[in-house]
């Protein structure tokens, strides 16, 4: 390896997905968009402190997220992409979020997925008996949970090769591997993902739950009817962005109708319950499962 490397993020397609070391331009172009995506989203993590949703790259962000590719070498099908100055940073913090996911892929993890609308019903129910108190939503942007923080950048990071992965799950079991070797200062471990492990992989990432239910005022922008979940575009007021909202009953999307005007819609407020994906959420617009209006 060349001694005056200062980070490579490696990618090794093999076996069937790789026919005599060359790989589909779809597989290998979604591929490399997904890998610059991450290396962004580590980027502005680092930068910030923190990520939000829908976070973009400024002007003066692009010199030092760009990776260059090197000529592909034999073996399957291997490209390497060589960061610059500072860029170790953001391959740690890559390899940093991915790893945790990919141990317990990897250990045979078998993520079994509660319903929302399950939990849904099982806050209404602690609400109900004084069990649980709803937080005002100003208290989470004082004082955001920094594990949740952490977690968003993180599932910003593992959900793009969560993506790259569903290339071997989409091949019904043929044999196909992508490896993944991540040089930061040092060689990282590699990680590979075959059929069983991206299928893991894809179970802990894509874990959704519901944290505790706050009060939140908000405007109303849309309302869509759907089968089983229904869902709004509202306006926080808190955080002044707008976020998904999901309603699970008939009951609860009728609850909201009359706040839904074109002129000077109403402030009023809801008690909801953030959705957390991975374990994270994004405090400035991330989606909410609607409980009910406050009267």
């Amino acid at each position: 390896m060349n001694k005056n490397l200062i980070s490579q993020i490696s990618i090794h397609f093999d076996g069937p997905i790789a026919v005599d070391h060359s790989v589909q331009l779809r597989t290998l172009s979604k591929a490399l968009d997904n890998i610059q995506n991450s290396i962004d989203r580590a980027y502005l993590d680092i930068k910030y402190g923190k990520i939000w949703k829908n976070a973009t790259l400024k002007k003066e962000d692009y010199l030092p997220t760009d990776f260059v590719m090197r000529q592909t070498r034999e073996g399957g099908f291997i490209t390497d992409l060589i960061g610059g100055a500072g860029s170790e940073k953001i391959v740690q913090r890559i390899y940093r979020a991915l790893l945790p996911a990919y141990e317990k892929a990897k250990n045979n993890a078998v993520i079994e997925h509660e319903k929302l609308v399950e939990l849904a019903e099982k806050r209404i129910e602690g609400l109900r008996n004084g069990l649980q108190v709803p937080k005002d939503y100003k208290e989470i942007m004082d004082k955001p949970d920094a594990l949740q923080t952490t977690a968003f950048g993180d599932r910003s990071i593992v959900k793009e090769f969560d993506q790259i992965a569903s290339a071997i799950r989409a091949r019904d079991g043929d044999g196909s591997v992508i490896e993944f070797d991540f040089y930061a200062e040092k060689a990282l471990p590699t990680l590979i993902f075959d059929e069983k492990v991206a299928r893991n992989f894809h179970g802990v990432v894509s874990t959704r739950t519901l944290g505790d239910p706050v009060k939140i005022p908000i405007k109303l922008r849309a309302l869509d009817s759907g089968r089983g979940v229904s869902k709004a575009k509202a306006l926080n007021i808190i955080s002044d962005k707008e976020f998904n909202l999901h309603i699970y009953t008939d009951r609860g999307f009728s609850s909201l109708r009359k706040y839904l005007k074109k002129r000077n819609p109403p402030i009023f407020e809801i008690v909801a319950c953030p959705i957390l994906e991975y374990e994270a959420f994004d405090p400035l617009a991330g989606d909410m499962y609607f409980i009910s209006v406050v009267s």
